[in-house]
């Protein structure tokens, strides 16, 4: 069974690419999402906590596990990020990882012409990520269970993230206390200079994470064409990576290399600009390493699908 938070639009049995109430579903693994797969909010988060047995340790403790949100990027319809969605949970399932990934299908359109309106929506979007997803597994912790709530963003999903934790200091409906483990972002189409200590844009954004994890592509072409064509915004930090003045919670690593050896031709040669912003879902050193990062047992230094350069620090996936 997949799990998803909906904010698209519905006509007929069919969901749209503009901006609806919440809906919570759940879909067999054989089907792609549809509003028939919607199902009342607690009973949508009592079939996801039975998901996890207690913890052996501390069996009175309740259910115990990890969830993994997923928030995708513009220009994405239903299907696509329907296949994502298997894509990164048989990724974690492979490497021994019992880790439920919940979509959160924000509507964006399926062109690259909508970029904008996009953004604008995954502004509006942000603020029910926390109020309508994360919060409702926060609270669910106060009723003995012990449930680890991790966030993955990719392309304007990182955008989306930023301004839903930002929010999440101002609004009345989530403006109590949480936080996520794992922040992770692939390909992030976001500012990379507002990821400095001390920023205003990400101070929440540190916050209310554990640790945030960057990764990132100096070959990524999409993110390339978004310095150059739209409307002149700042570097990206799924391209350039994170300031040299990122908070010491954040990592940085480094995917160019891997991408590089791993799907020629890259560099000065044509290469297929959507794959090269979008390879992470099915690359298994990827899978490995966003696995170990969420487990979070080892330290980043020690994560053996990285290296790490002794001088500077810098990491590398390998």
């Amino acid at each position: 069974m997949k799990y998803w938070i909906s904010l698209r639009k519905v006509s007929g049995d069919a969901f749209t690419d503009e901006l609806g109430p919440v809906r919570y579903l759940a879909i067999p693994d054989n089907e792609i999402p549809a509003p028939r797969h919607q199902i009342p909010q607690m009973q949508w988060l009592r079939q996801i906590m039975a998901i996890f047995p207690p913890d052996p340790h501390y069996p009175d403790d309740g259910p115990s596990g990890d969830i993994l949100f997923f928030v995708h990027g513009y220009a994405n319809t239903v299907e696509n990020v329907d296949d994502r969605h298997k894509l990164i949970q048989a990724g974690l399932t492979a490497n021994g990882f019992s880790c439920q990934v919940i979509s959160f299908d924000w509507p964006s359109g399926d062109l690259a012409l909508g970029y904008l309106r996009d953004r604008d929506e995954a502004r509006l979007a942000s603020v029910r990520l926390v109020s309508h997803g994360i919060k409702l597994f926060v609270r669910a912790q106060a009723e003995k269970c012990d449930i680890n709530v991790h966030v993955l963003g990719h392309s304007t999903g990182a955008f989306l993230i930023r301004e839903a934790f930002d929010h999440a200091d101002d609004g009345q409906a989530t403006a109590t206390a949480w936080t996520a483990g794992q922040l992770v972002l692939i390909a992030g189409d976001v500012s990379a200079a507002s990821f400095s200590a001390g920023n205003p844009e990400t101070e929440s954004t540190y916050r209310h994470c554990y640790r945030l994890t960057n990764f990132c592509s100096g070959y990524d072409e999409v993110l390339q064409i978004s310095n150059v064509k739209r409307i002149g915004l700042s570097p990206r930090v799924g391209r350039v990576g994170l300031p040299a003045d990122a908070p010491p919670k954040a990592v940085n690593v480094d995917c160019s290399e891997h991408f590089h050896a791993t799907y020629p031709p890259t560099g000065d040669v044509s290469i297929d600009v959507p794959m090269s912003h979008s390879w992470y879902f099915s690359d298994a050193k990827f899978l490995r390493d966003l696995t170990i990062t969420l487990k979070g047992a080892v330290d980043r230094t020690l994560i053996p699908t990285r290296s790490t350069a002794p001088l500077t620090g810098a990491q590398t996936l390998v």
